[in-house]
């Protein structure tokens, strides 16, 4: 298994006639294990509070990572996208169970009949923007998490996060219409769908972005896109609002295909692999910046060259 090493910034410098934080940092060390897991760190001392008996301050981060030890896929929460499976950071006074639970927006306590513990508050003005800097802490550990991991060779990182804001029509043009669990096209506004179609937005099968190995295999997803036009100038929109204008095909002649750049270029459904499949309702596939040549041939693969980083699809068809 791999083994990941990393260090954090625990806590900020933070100063008054209430309480006093010093900037502490951490180093976490763990190994990767198959399945869906809760990393915690050991509590650590990070301050005082004069106006609580002088006491020890403490605090611990946590976060959680799903790994596919098989394929080699990495999946962690980014930044700002705050669930309970997000980064989250957790200071209390040492020996008390006053526990304040702070992720990217809320801090919460563990007695959910109270709003605030008795003598642990940093929400209040005896502690003026010292959430805003633990936000801050939270916020610059969790793209230290995603950093790392990134640099750990021959692993897919794929990131939680997320639907990007679209206007009413780029948003439109990202319906999709499915039958049966079977793609039929891309939203028409002007087609009066029956009871048998269903009507998919982007926030029901998001997922995040996912970032490849260099020289990683992938094929097409068969069945996604019956109008490759029209699919293609939705999806490779979404992907370019991700990481920019696409100037030429992810795969570009990798295994001397030649890919034909000039008559332009789709945001095509792909999936990790050699060999182009249908893919079943629930499935993960990703986007990426492929030629129409590569989109429209089923009986080739490709590799990730040009670009690395990619939008990740859950629950396809679902």
């Amino acid at each position: 298994m791999k083994k990941i090493d990393i260090s954090f910034t625990l806590s900020p410098e933070y100063k008054n006639q209430f309480v006093a934080i010093q900037k502490t940092e951490f180093s976490l060390s763990f190994e990767l294990q198959n399945g869906k897991h809760r990393i915690e760190t050991t509590p650590i001392d990070i301050g005082r509070l004069m106006y609580f008996n002088n006491s020890v301050l403490q605090a611990q981060l946590s976060f959680s990572y799903e790994f596919d030890a098989e394929h080699k896929i990495l999946t962690v929460g980014g930044t700002g996208y705050a669930t309970k499976d997000s980064m989250h950071l957790t200071t209390f006074p040492k020996g008390t169970v006053e526990y304040c639970h702070q992720d990217y927006l809320h801090c919460t306590i563990d007695d959910e009949g109270s709003k605030y513990n008795a003598n642990w508050n940093y929400t209040t003005q005896m502690t003026p923007n010292l959430e805003e800097l633990f936000i801050a802490i939270i916020k610059n550990a969790n793209d230290t998490l995603i950093e790392t991991i990134k640099q750990q060779e021959g692993l897919t990182i794929r990131v939680k996060t997320d639907p990007p804001k679209l206007s009413p029509e780029d948003y439109s043009n990202m319906l999709t219409v499915y039958k049966e669990n079977k793609f039929v096209s891309m939203y028409d506004p002007n087609t009066d769908y029956g009871d048998s179609y269903s009507i998919i937005s982007i926030e029901s099968i998001w997922g995040g972005i996912v970032t490849f190995t260099y020289g990683e295999n992938f094929a097409n997803v068969i069945g996604s896109t019956p109008d490759p036009h029209i699919a293609g100038k939705s999806w490779i929109r979404l992907w370019e609002d991700q990481y920019g204008i696409a100037t030429t095909c992810t795969s570009l002649n990798y295994n001397n295909f030649v890919c034909n750049v000039s008559s332009g270029l789709v945001g095509g459904h792909i999936i990790l692999g050699t060999v182009a499949k249908v893919m079943p309702a629930g499935s993960d596939v990703y986007i990426m910046p492929i030629c129409t040549a590569h989109n429209n041939n089923d009986n080739v693969y490709m590799a990730a060259l040009q670009y690395l980083g990619g939008i990740w699809l859950k629950n396809y068809l679902n």
